[in-house]
């Protein structure tokens, strides 16, 4: 469940934009991209205006608004983009390259890598076993 306060409504037309780039990226919307970028932007509260402003907005700006995002709405912004990666249960070389250059350019990869590694003290315990 996404909390509908999680982004303001610049930041969610900032993921509009990014989810419409994902479906379209391999020049073909499949019905369930469809139905799942629509479900996303019902769960975010993203209206009428709001999406029309992030389908405006260029990619290149829309990266770059990632960055100033907090670490858990980055988190949140990765796993949507894999939502409408796997709607059509058909993974195109441009979907993960896209997503990809989302993830290294707006930091996400930085963040997952983060939570990802053990703190000191878990590899400790794990090494004394």
């Amino acid at each position: 469940m996404i909390d509908s306060n999680l982004f303001n409504s610049h930041e969610k037309a900032v993921v509009v934009s990014l989810l419409i780039e994902m479906a379209n990226v391999d020049d073909n919307v499949a019905f369930e991209e469809l139905v799942t970028t629509n479900n996303i932007f019902a769960r975010l509260g993203v209206d009428r205006d709001t999406f029309e402003t992030g389908r405006a907005l260029d990619t290149k700006y829309a990266i770059e608004a990632v960055k100033a995002m907090t670490d858990e709405q980055k988190i949140v912004l990765g796993k949507l983009l894999v939502e409408v990666i796997d709607a059509d249960d058909k993974v195109t070389h441009a979907e993960l390259a896209l997503l990809n250059h989302i993830c290294r350019q707006s930091g996400i990869d930085v963040i997952l890598n983060k939570k990802e590694e053990k703190s000191p003290t878990e590899k400790r315990e794990k090494t004394r076993k």
